[in-house]
């Protein structure tokens, strides 16, 4: 049960992160939208290694194709949450989760943004 909790909150505090980020990073740069605004957010976050950004996002995009099979949706941040927290908890170490990453990152990352 611990682990249910450690991983609920290292997801939270990821999320936490990217909205904020995203958050700054469009009140100054109103004319930014999409990847651009995207790519500028993870930059803004800190929690991936700027020569790794342009690879992350096209990871981010490449994967909502095997996620979503057959689905008109597109890479959206939201998506780009769930895979920064999920490729983030792996490269911790961690192999799998006993939490759903995607339940929480959906719960706190509007579809719209």
């Amino acid at each position: 049960m611990f682990l249910a909790y450690r991983e609920t909150r290292f997801a939270k505090r990821v999320v936490r992160k990217l909205l904020k980020s995203h958050s700054a990073v469009s009140a100054k740069n109103t004319d930014l939208s999409g990847m651009s605004l995207y790519r500028e957010a993870l930059l803004h976050s800190k929690l991936v290694d700027p020569s790794q950004v342009d690879t992350v996002l096209w990871q981010a995009e490449d994967s909502i194709d095997l996620w979503t099979t057959h689905s008109g949706t597109r890479l959206g941040f939201r998506e780009v949450v769930h895979f920064v927290v999920s490729s983030q908890y792996h490269a911790a170490g961690n192999l799998g989760s006993m939490v759903s990453f995607k339940n929480i990152v959906y719960s706190m990352v509007s579809e719209d943004l």
